[in-house]
């Protein structure tokens, strides 16, 4: 009987995990196509400029919880002293208090 168990499980195992020499070719074909798709380009001066005015960035400079002065960068397309301008700078100023 143990016989029987141990050439069934060999069996299956040659079935299920044995791989071909085309399987393998094929998969490495798929790896070489997927890096050639992630190739990435530079942008343009003028892609650039457009970018830049796109997101408008700002900076606020604060003391931190430690007593040091921390600057940090915030992206906000409100205009200055909006509401929605001083949400942002509020987030920023928060999320970073406790970075020493």
């Amino acid at each position: 009987m143990k016989k029987l168990l141990f050439i069934g499980a060999l069996a299956l195992s040659t079935v299920t995990f044995a791989n071909t020499k085309e399987e393998v070719k094929a998969e490495n074909k798929q790896e070489v196509k997927t890096e050639k798709a992630a190739e990435v380009k530079e942008l343009t001066p003028a892609q650039k400029e457009a970018l830049a005015s796109y997101f408008r960035w700002w900076s606020v400079a604060f003391k931190n919880a430690c007593g040091s002065t921390t600057t940090v960068l915030f992206q906000s397309d409100n205009p200055d002293m909006s509401p929605g301008f001083n949400d942002e700078l509020a987030y920023a100023v928060n999320s970073n208090y406790e970075n020493c």
